[in-house]
């Protein structure tokens, strides 16, 4: 991992990490901190989120933000259309992944725990229990009733919205 230790992930455990390490890709969008940075930071995420490698994780973050110039996130102003662009890009990294897997070049299990780690975000970000909405139904996510002890938010998700609510035509919104 680039900004973080393993040990990271076991101290805070995975909920608190991925809540934490999605609200600093968040930030670096918001702030432009710069693609390489943001790499790094979303390549940290996949690393702890899916369990894989750093050249895993390093490949998707090639495909999904640094080749994919259809992905305009860190020139977006609107903090609901931040979020949602960034959830697209971890929704369609499953693509990649599943190639990936196809080609020997990851783990199959990866697959299931992409489907975990989107049910996370989705339920963190968007307000709703984990599986509501989500490819395969039945995503494992944070613990129902909470966001890892992390402060109601009012389903936005993250506190810098200016009082957003729900998820809506963001840049990508599916």
């Amino acid at each position: 991992m680039y900004d973080h230790d393993p040990e990271d992930v076991d101290d805070l455990g995975w909920d608190e990490f991925i809540a934490r390490q999605w609200e600093s890709i968040f930030a670096g969008y918001r702030t432009g901190s710069g693609l390489r940075r943001t790499g790094r930071r979303w390549s940290d995420l996949l690393q702890a989120g899916l369990g894989c490698s750093e050249e895993t994780a390093d490949e998707l973050v090639r495909n999904q933000i640094v080749a994919r110039v259809d992905r305009d996130i860190e020139g977006v102003t609107d903090g609901l259309d931040v979020i949602s662009g960034m959830y697209d890009v971890l929704a369609d990294m499953r693509a990649d992944l599943a190639g990936m897997v196809e080609e020997g070049l990851a783990a199959a299990g990866l697959l299931d725990d992409h489907a975990r780690l989107l049910a996370a975000v989705h339920s963190y970000v968007f307000g709703k229990e984990p599986g509501v909405g989500l490819p395969g139904g039945e995503g494992v996510g944070l613990p129902s009733g909470g966001s890892a002890g992390l402060p109601d938010l009012g389903g936005a998700g993250l506190p810098d919205l200016g009082g957003a609510g729900s998820p809506g035509g963001g840049t990508g919104g599916k």
